[in-house]
């Protein structure tokens, strides 16, 4: 479980090149395949500005540009994601290969051999990756409990693709993609106790998630009977995105939240064109330095609309 708001004001507000807010700051990320390119470009130049949130929270490929984050290591989700381009663990060349579009084992080992987890563990920074639960339906914000093993089953967990992925077990329960149920995290962080959330999205304003129910028959087959729950979370994800999309809207206007997504028309998300892949990345890179003075001043504004 993740930790409340007693546990979360006992970490640092926000370190940054400015100093230090009074407010809690946290980082929700979005996933979204290889468009999280552009959020490995957002976290990069964060970085280099010396800017490390209180909290940050991400879903699917997000979980990954978390971890990056938290292990303070510029590079390493862009790697990542070029790396994927060479099919070592997905594509549809894997695939024609080992059966598999996505190996997660592989994934995380990919992962493990490049984070610094002295620096991880050290870190002061509240981190979970999101995953749907098969058997409620419902998020799950899944932490490392300070195991090396359980981070990267973490990262499995949240990177579940569904249909593609075979379900991930964790402590008795089973778990796919965390975009299903919380494919944008910014509320988990609000609630617990972020006063301000910085959101990345990786799809242009025109960007829609996937719409799985055009595979109604094959989501029966495989979830409708041992999962049921997650069945009809699967179906209704559109809805849960728009409710979502509305909740954001809902705290810019309070001046809680403030998003940060691609200015430029979305990659495809399972793109192996690397040079698209960068591009996107430097956009990341590029929208951070264009909008800092506005960053800066969201976060040291003391005004709350309630």
């Amino acid at each position: 479980a993740i930790p409340h708001k007693e546990r979360l004001a006992t970490l640092p507000l926000f370190f940054s090149e400015r100093g230090v807010t009074s407010f809690m700051i946290g980082i929700a990320l979005e996933g979204g395949a290889e468009r999280s390119s552009f959020t490995a470009g957002v976290i990069d130049a964060l970085m280099a500005r010396d800017f490390y949130a209180a909290a940050a929270s991400g879903t699917s490929a997000g979980a990954g540009c978390v971890l990056n984050y938290r292990s303070r290591q510029q590079g390493v989700s862009l790697e990542m994601m070029i790396m994927e381009r060479h099919s070592r663990y997905f594509g549809i060349r894997h695939m024609a290969h080992t059966g598999r579009f996505l190996n997660l084992d592989h994934m995380a080992q990919e992962y493990a051999s490049r984070i610094d987890w002295a620096v991880y563990q050290q870190f002061a920074m509240q981190t979970d990756f999101v995953a749907t639960c098969c058997e409620d339906g419902e998020p799950a914000y899944l932490t490392d409990d300070g195991s090396r093993h359980r981070l990267f089953t973490a990262i499995k967990a949240s990177c579940a693709l569904p249909i593609i992925c075979e379900p991930v077990e964790l402590d008795g329960k089973h778990y796919i993609d965390g975009s299903i149920a919380d494919p944008i995290p910014f509320l988990h962080l609000l609630e617990q106790g972020c006063d301000k959330v910085i959101v990345v999205l990786t799809g242009s304003v025109h960007a829609r998630p996937t719409d799985y129910t055009r595979l109604r028959p094959l989501l029966r087959q495989l979830y409708a009977k041992k999962y049921p729950m997650l069945y009809h979370a699967v179906l209704h994800r559109i809805a849960r995105y728009e409710e979502q999309v509305q909740a954001l809207e809902q705290a810019q206007r309070e001046q809680r939240a403030l998003v940060l997504r691609p200015q430029v028309k979305s990659i495809p998300l399972f793109t192996q064109n690397e040079d698209k892949i960068r591009a996107y990345y430097q956009h990341g890179c590029e929208l951070v330095d264009q909008r800092w003075t506005e960053i800066t001043a969201f976060l040291e504004s003391r005004t709350l609309i309630q």
